[in-house]
Order: structure tokens, then sequence, then C-alpha cells
């Protein structure tokens, strides 16, 4: 059965192959992102330190689970 007459064409590959390499789900906001974003919409340095360890805190909790 390996001659070319019994082989049939595989016409759903690209079915499976359409999200190879592709990371999908929720990306990581890092402590130092987020307190560059607040900082460049509130100008305010203590805004930015608040978020900065608001998200460190975040992360922190994502990583080891909440104590």
């Amino acid at each position: 059965m390996a001659t070319r007459r019994y082989r049939k064409p595989r016409k759903n590959v690209s079915k499976f192959r359409k999200n190879k390499g592709v990371k999908t789900g929720k990306k990581w906001t890092t402590a130092i992102s987020a307190a560059t974003k607040t900082l460049s919409k509130t100008g305010s340095i203590v805004a930015a330190r608040e978020s900065l360890k608001k998200q460190a805190l975040f992360n922190a909790r994502k990583l080891f689970g909440s104590i």
C-alpha cells in the first residue's frame, strides 16, 4: 500500500500548522514598563513609584502565589 495510487493528498496540513511559532495568551507587564507608562501619562514620580510597587507585587503573586 505504499504505491502512489493509494496515497491520498493531505488537505488539512495547513490547519494544524497555522499557529506554529505564534505565542498566544496574556503577556506579562513588567514593573518598569508600568512605571514608565504611568510617568508618561501623569508626569508624577510618586504615582510612577506606586504603580511600580503595585505591578511588582502582582507579578510576584503570579509567580509564587499569594501568601
